[in-house]
């Protein structure tokens, strides 16, 4: 998304609209659940990262990429 970001350049504040867009199954259904709670003007981009990586990408398997990544050779 940063990629595409960039090139379209889409404003800062308009980023969690343009990437929600993109959004399908599960993450869609989510996102139309709980979207209510999290837009305002407090709700970053940076904020919306970090909601989506506790959702979808979970502190355990953060850890072990991180691990595998520091191990290569």
């Amino acid at each position: 998304m940063e990629k595409i970001f960039i090139i379209i350049e889409v404003l800062q504040k308009n980023k969690v609209t343009a990437g929600t867009f993109y959004f399908t199954e599960e993450a869609y259904i989510c996102w139309n659940t709980t979207k209510d709670k999290f837009t305002g003007l407090e709700f970053t981009w940076n904020k919306f990262l970090g909601e989506l990586r506790n959702k979808f990408y979970p502190i355990i398997v953060q850890r072990q990429n991180e691990k595998e990544f520091s191990e290569l050779r």
